[in-house]
């Protein structure tokens, strides 16, 4: 038997989603002040935790040092100091790390992000639902990427721009890659969802089967997409992951 996923509903996750996304944003901007600049840009994303979501590891005082977002206990942690969720929005975060770092003597320029100004519309249950996802997600993306022989294969991140877990496999170490990555919804797709997407996209990438449920994209980007609610609705929600996740099958046609 399959585990149960922890059901999504994108009305219902929505605000408490764009509040995290905000939250993220925050945590991103931190740490790109002290992470140099990757060449694939990972400098941007998350990185998920047995508590939820971390800024990457980065030098501050002369320590190591991260900024988590802990979806056990609903807060923000920086050092010994924490926040909890739904008391700040997304501005009022960013102007108390900035305190933060100015109270502990780190000159460091933060770039604010741009806002969208998701209030304080903050949920225990449906962010204990996503951060059950979110878990499930990450472990079905490691699985995946343990499996990857040669080329380059980037960290399993969450981009807070998009909000969306992603993984990606260079197999010719240059611009060719596939990538698989879980989105919360957007406004392309409002619903939860896996997508597949390979670029440049080669000849013959529509031509995959695909899983009963998943379908092609065309109308916004282009690429395979598996709804949540599929996999949630699922007897094996991994044996269906792994079905769509068609990285061996994808990758002969990047020549």
């Amino acid at each position: 038997m399959g585990q149960t996923l922890p059901k999504l509903v994108g009305q219902d996750l929505g605000p408490t989603r764009d509040y995290l996304r905000e939250v993220a944003l925050v945590l991103g901007s931190l740490q790109r002040a002290f992470l140099p600049k990757h060449p694939r840009d990972w400098q941007h994303g998350l990185e998920v935790t047995m508590r939820g979501l971390s800024t990457q590891a980065f030098m501050m005082g002369g320590k190591e040092a991260r900024a988590l977002l802990d979806l056990v206990r609903n807060k923000v942690r920086l050092g010994g100091d924490k926040w909890a969720l739904k008391d700040s929005d997304g501005p009022e975060l960013f102007q108390e790390v900035r305190l933060w770092l100015q109270a502990n003597g780190v000159d460091v320029e933060l770039e604010e992000p741009e806002f969208a100004n998701g209030g304080r519309q903050f949920d225990a249950v449906e962010a204990g639902a996503y951060a059950g996802a979110l878990w499930w997600m990450e472990a079905q993306f490691r699985k995946l990427k343990g499996d990857l022989k040669g080329g380059v294969v980037s960290p399993i991140l969450l981009y807070p721009h998009h909000f969306d877990l992603s993984l990606t496999w260079f197999p010719h170490d240059d611009e060719r890659q596939v990538a698989v990555g879980w989105s919360t919804g957007d406004e392309t797709i409002v619903e939860p969802y896996v997508y597949l997407t390979a670029y440049p996209e080669p000849a013959g990438f529509k031509d995959i089967k695909l899983p009963g449920g998943a379908y092609w994209q065309s109308d916004g980007f282009r690429g395979a997409i598996l709804p949540y609610a599929a996999l949630a609705a699922s007897a094996d929600p991994k044996e269906l992951f792994e079905q769509f996740a068609i990285f061996a099958e994808a990758r002969p046609l990047l020549g």
